[in-house]
């Protein structure tokens, strides 16, 4: 696949990961939003509930207790003079007031409104800065906390006027769960969308490398189409030419004699060709029988190098589930490779080790020339080739052929120079033997 690609898939999937990730951030935040539009309401609507509730008692503490969404709503409420100490308190409330907290990153709202969260508490604290300066009172007045319903010797209205700083801890729990569940879904849509993003973009890269095996696949069916019916078509005037040409030698002598030599190798070379094309093209399971694969390839080793290749602790008998005809070509094909890269017939070997319960390692080594590693992935492909002669076509015929029989076939080249062609092969196994 094109590298250029990968790298605009690349591209296009971190772009659609960024916008999704930005959008879920503005939603997410628009969920945050309307949560404290939500809570400042509420604090507001409390606040005017408190107030009206002094129509009807004497203080504040009465009025909340007496209301059942106040009493539930509020934890605390105080009344801070000038000198931010207690002009009155109910419930859990400081007992001076830390005027810090309103400066610390914490925005002014409308009419001396501040809203402070307490994370700890899934509170709020409600602050209303009436702007108010205390008008001077006696000495024995500064400074003394206020209990619900006492006036300690001035009215509870007295108590309204004096006071700076209106202090009220209401719970939001609604408000704090939208936190809570915000803070832990914006990483984790952003993690989701970008392994989605990126998942994506691999099935895109594996349907089009699909799409393209698959027209890979059509174009090799109308090659191996085409192919065919060439092999078809050249071996009758292949025929021919071989005819004449043993006429020939007949009728023409001296140096006449050589020519028809090469052209008698030509045809032979074509014939070859032709035959490897019709042999890749053939289906290549054929008829999987029981095969003893140590004497097939001994046989093959002895009538192309003329002696027995086989390692003296190689298995002798090995049975494997192939058709011979097939698994004969996959042997030869090798061993013709390994005597025309250069390599001595006396450093060809081979030998077949079991490397599981019910599978085989068959290996045929030289010391040819090698393989470049650029082209060790190539080898494979059809009619691909660096020797001047080759055909390109035996080791594409050889995967053909073992991958349709469930085995697998890899070329490595040796430290010392030369290759190592491995094979492996299932071992033959009977019926009843695999139903037991």
């Amino acid at each position: 696949m094109k590298i250029q690609v990968k790298i605009s898939s690349f591209l296009a999937a971190l772009f659609s990961a960024l916008l999704l990730s930005a959008l879920a951030v503005f939603i997410i935040w628009s969920m945050r939003d309307r949560a404290r539009l939500i809570r400042d309401n509420e604090n507001e609507q409390l606040f005017n509930m408190l107030f009206t509730g002094l129509q009807d008692y004497d203080d504040f503490g009465s009025a909340i207790e007496a209301n059942a969404t106040l009493r539930e709503r509020i934890a605390g409420f105080a009344v801070y003079d000038n000198h931010l100490s207690l002009l009155y308190s109910w419930g859990k409330v400081p007992g001076t007031f830390d005027e810090n907290i309103l400066r610390e990153n914490i925005p002014r709202g409308r009419f001396g409104r501040y809203t402070i969260p307490d994370k700890t508490k899934h509170s709020v604290k409600f602050v209303l800065h009436t702007g108010r300066m205390e008008p001077p009172a006696p000495p024995d007045m500064h400074h003394r906390p206020q209990p619900p319903g006492m006036r300690q010797g001035f009215p509870f209205s007295n108590i309204q006027g004096r006071g700076r700083y209106y202090y009220v801890d209401i719970t939001h729990a609604p408000y704090w769960r939208t936190i809570t569940i915000t803070a832990a879904l914006l990483p984790l849509c952003c993690i989701v969308i970008l392994g989605a993003s990126f998942y994506i973009r691999h099935l895109y890269l594996r349907n089009r490398e699909y799409r393209e095996k698959i027209e890979a696949q059509k174009n090799l069916v109308v090659l191996g189409t085409a192919a065919g019916t060439l092999a078809h078509e050249i071996k009758n005037p292949l025929l021919s030419i071989r005819l004449q040409t043993g006429i020939l030698r007949k009728t023409i002598s001296g140096s006449g004699q050589d020519e028809i030599g090469i052209i008698e190798e030509e045809v032979s070379r074509l014939s070859e060709l032709t035959y490897r094309v019709n042999d890749y093209l053939r289906e290549p399971e054929g008829n999987p029988q029981r095969v003893n694969a140590s004497e097939l390839l001994a046989d093959t080793a002895r009538r192309l190098c003329g002696r027995d290749i086989m390692e003296k602790d190689s298995l002798q008998k090995t049975s494997v589930k192939f058709d011979p005809d097939r698994l004969r070509s996959v042997f030869e094909n090798i061993i013709r490779n390994a005597l025309e890269s250069e390599s001595p017939p006396d450093e060809i070997s081979a030998s077949i080790r079991r490397i599981s319960g019910q599978a085989f390692l068959i290996t045929v080594s030289d010391r040819g020339r090698g393989v470049n590693e650029e082209d060790r992935q190539r080898v494979f492909d059809p009619f691909f080739t660096r020797k001047s002669t080759g055909t390109g076509i035996g080791l594409s015929i050889s995967r053909r052929f073992i991958e349709a029989a469930g085995g697998k076939i890899e070329l490595e080249n040796r430290d010392s120079g030369g290759v190592t062609v491995s094979i492996t092969v299932n071992e033959y196994v009977e019926k009843e033997k695999a139903e037991t």
